[in-house]
């Protein structure tokens, strides 16, 4: 007789396994769920690999993921509940207010998004002249230089977001009611490589858990002083999450949206179709 039978004679082994996970593959990227997709992985995934699109005039392929290497993975910490962490994410209108400068070559005045099923999909050029000549990472073949910024938020909490140089996963991962870890994998073209950065000693700042990667570090700030003079858009946006959670912990009046916030209404109502109070 085994141990566990001895210890548990009356057990039922097949009521305690494993749950069932759901698996998805698009491209490079696995998707995994213990919940019911409701209709499956393709229904979910509906209509968004779709916007991942040509923006611009000389683009010659929308972005590609199987062709890139991966360069970096940087976690972060935010103490703010995961939904502040999305509605930061998707929102455009403290783009060019919180952002002014870190992302001061950004035409905030053109920025578009549409629905694409439960997620959201996003594009904002650039400024007129402006272009990515001179970043860190070399300009992905196919893709122009005045190429701005997109996303694709997919439901709940993970998106795809790409520039002219990169292609980064954002998976925010609930670690409390008013915790988040955010985990950024950095993608570039293969000859990034050649031209990573030496590495940079040192202990990491308070919001950085962990940072890798040939360029994981060069995308950390660690200079200290305040989170608003740090031209970092990562410190900024931690800086604007946790601010929103302590004021919403004191009770604050919660206003109306601009029309550069209608996607955090739209993820809302997912969030509330989703899980339906009771």
């Amino acid at each position: 007789m085994t141990l566990g039978r001895d210890q548990f004679p009356d057990l039922d082994a097949g009521c305690l396994g494993l749950r069932p996970a759901r698996l998805g593959l698009w491209r490079n990227h696995v998707f995994v769920s213990a919940a019911d997709a409701g209709g499956g992985f393709d229904k979910w995934l509906a209509d968004m690999p779709a916007t991942i699109a040509t923006h611009e005039p000389g683009q010659t392929r929308p972005h590609d993921p199987t062709r890139l290497v991966e360069v970096g993975v940087m976690t972060f910490r935010c103490r703010a509940n995961w939904k502040i962490v999305t509605e930061n994410f998707i929102d455009g209108y403290h783009l060019p207010l919180l952002h002014a400068v870190s992302l001061g070559d950004g035409d905030f005045t053109r920025q578009q998004w549409v629905p694409a099923g439960r997620h959201i999909t996003f594009y904002r050029p650039l400024k007129p002249g402006m272009a990515a000549n001179d970043r860190a990472l070399p300009v992905i073949d196919g893709i122009p230089p005045n190429y701005g910024a997109s996303y694709q938020w997919l439901f709940p909490n993970i998106a795809f977001f790409e520039t002219a140089t990169s292609w980064s996963t954002f998976h925010v991962i609930p670690v409390a009611a008013d915790l988040s870890e955010i985990v950024v994998r950095l993608f570039a073209g293969p000859e990034a490589l050649d031209h990573a950065p030496a590495p940079s000693p040192g202990p990491l700042p308070d919001h950085v858990i962990t940072a890798s990667g040939a360029f994981g570090r060069l995308f950390v700030d660690g200079s200290g002083g305040h989170a608003l003079e740090s031209e970092d858009v990562m410190r900024e946006d931690i800086y604007a999450c946790e601010a929103v959670q302590q004021g919403l912990a004191a009770g604050s009046t919660i206003g109306p949206l601009a029309r550069w916030e209608t996607p955090l209404a739209h993820f809302q109502r997912q969030v509330l179709d989703f899980a339906p109070l009771g």
